[in-house]
C-alpha cells in the first residue's frame, strides 16, 4: 500500500513527499508533487517539479543545484528523457494524489495518508447493515479480518489511544466484547486440554501454560498476577550451581503476597503401589515436586530481602503458598484410592495439591455458566 505524506506550505498549498523515478547509490530523479487549490480550475489539483538529487553524508537527499531557463542562449535547452517505467512509476503516483484532493481538499499541518486497495474501501465504507449481511456470509474472512484487528491492537505503537477512542465509540458494546473474547479464549484452553491431556512432556506443559496464565488463575479464589514464568529465587552458589527457579510465580493482587507454581504433568503418577492393604502411599513424583515446591519456599524466604532489592515490584512475604499441579484424578480407580490420596494431600503443610482435570473441571464450570448466562 503506498503512503502520502504531506506539509502545508499555505492555506492553499501542500507539498507531498517525492515521486522516485529513478535512483543509484548516490543520485535520484525525483518528482516532487504540491496538492494545491486551483481557483480557477479545481480539477487541476497538482503541480511539481522534477529534480536531480544527491545523497549526503547523512542519508538525506538534497537537490542538486539547477540552473534557470531564463539563463539560457540561443540554440542552448534542456532535456530530461523518461523512460517507459519511470513515465508509468510518475502515473501511478500521481494518480492517487488527485484521488486525495477530491477526498480530502488540500491538507491541512503534516499527515499521512495510507492508500488501500477498492476491495478493502468498499469494506470500510460499508453501512452496518450490509457489514454484518457479509460479514456472516464469510464468517472464516471475518475471523481471519478481527484476528489481524486485535493483532494490530495488542502490538501497535497506538494501541492506547486506539483502545480508548474505540471504548469511547462504543461503550455499550465493550463488556459483551471483552465477554466474548474471554469466553472463546476459556473454550480454546479446555480444547487444547483435551487434545493433549495424555502428553507426558513437561515442557510442553510449561509452555502451554505459560500462554495460557489465566488457566492457572482458577486455581485461586482470589484475583492473582503472574510476575514470572522460571523464576529466579536465589540459592546460587560460587561455582553458579544451585540456583533455584519456580515453574510459575504468581501475586495476591490485593496484598502482593507471593504464590508458588510447580506443574508436573498430567501423566505423573499420584500414587505409588499398594504398599499394605488398602494403603497407597504418594507416588515418588508427587512427593518429589512438593519437596521442590517446599524448598523453593525456603529459599524464597531466606532470600527475600535481596531478591526484593532487585525488583521493580513491592512484594509481600507473608507466608508463601505454595500450588502443585499434577496428575490426573481418574488414576484413582476405586475408593480405597481416592480416600488415600485425599487424607496425605489435605495433610501436605503449606502445599496445595491439584490435578489437571480438577484444574479443567473448573474451567469446564466457567463457561458453561457464561454460556447460560448469555441465553
Amino acid at each position: 500500500m503506498r503512503e502520502i505524506e504531506t506539509r502545508a506550505t499555505s492555506r492553499r498549498t501542500a507539498l507531498c513527499n517525492p515521486i522516485t523515478l529513478r535512483e543509484t547509490d548516490r543520485v535520484r530523479l525525483a518528482f516532487v508533487p504540491a496538492v494545491v487549490d486551483n481557483q480557477h480550475n479545481p480539477s487541476a489539483c497538482i503541480d511539481g517539479q522534477f529534480v536531480y538529487q544527491r545523497k549526503a553524508a547523512s542519508g538525506n537527499w538534497i537537490p542538486l543545484r539547477v540552473q534557470s531557463l531564463a539563463t539560457l542562449r540561443e540554440g542552448d535547452g534542456f532535456k530530461v528523457t523518461l523512460h517507459a517505467q519511470e513515465l508509468l512509476t510518475l502515473l501511478e503516483g500521481l494518480v492517487p494524489l488527485y484521488r486525495l484532493h477530491r477526498l480530502q481538499g488540500v491538507p491541512k499541518g503534516r499527515k499521512r495518508f495510507v492508500e488501500v486497495d477498492s476491495s478493502l474501501a468498499d469494506f470500510i465504507a460499508r453501512g452496518e447493515k450490509d457489514l454484518t449481511s457479509l460479514l456472516k456470509s464469510q464468517s472464516d474472512d471475518a475471523s481471519t479480518l478481527l484476528l489481524k484487528l486485535v493483532n494490530w491492537l495488542a502490538t501497535s505503537s497506538g494501541r492506547r489511544e486506539a483502545a480508548e477512542k474505540l471504548a469511547s465509540m462504543a461503550p455499550e458494546q465493550m463488556p459483551n466484547f471483552s465477554a466474548l473474547l474471554g469466553l472463546a479464549s476459556l473454550k480454546d484452553a479446555l480444547k487444547h486440554w483435551q487434545d493433549n491431556q495424555n502428553n507426558a512432556s513437561e515442557e510442553f506443559w510449561q509452555q502451554s501454560l505459560s500462554e495460557r496464565a489465566f488457566v492457572l488463575s482458577q486455581i485461586f479464589a482470589y484475583p492473582v498476577v503472574v510476575i514470572g514464568t522460571k523464576a529466579y529465587l536465589g540459592g546460587k552458589q560460587i561455582s553458579n550451581r544451585g540456583g533455584k527457579e519456580a515453574d510459575f510465580l504468581f501475586t495476591i493482587q490485593s496484598t502482593d503476597a507471593i504464590i508458588i507454581v510447580e506443574i508436573k504433568t498430567p501423566q505423573t503418577k499420584l500414587l505409588s503401589s499398594e504398599y499394605r492393604d488398602g494403603v497407597f502411599p504418594l507416588s515418588r513424583e508427587l512427593s518429589s515436586a512438593v519437596a521442590q515446591v517446599l524448598r523453593y519456599r525456603q529459599t524464597l524466604i531466606r532470600k527475600f530481602d535481596s531478591l526484593q532489592s532487585e525488583s521493580a515490584k513491592r512484594l509481600t512475604l507473608g507466608e508463601p503458598r505454595c500450588i502443585v499441579l499434577a496428575g490426573d484424578s481418574h488414576e484413582l480407580i476405586d475408593q480405597p484410592m481416592r480416600e488415600n490420596f485425599e487424607l496425605q494431600r489435605e495433610r501436605v503443610q503449606a502445599v496445595t495439591i491439584v490435578t489437571y482435570d480438577e484444574l479443567f473441571a473448573r474451567l469446564q464450570s466457567l463457561v458453561s455458566f457464561l454460556e447460560n448466562s448469555g441465553d
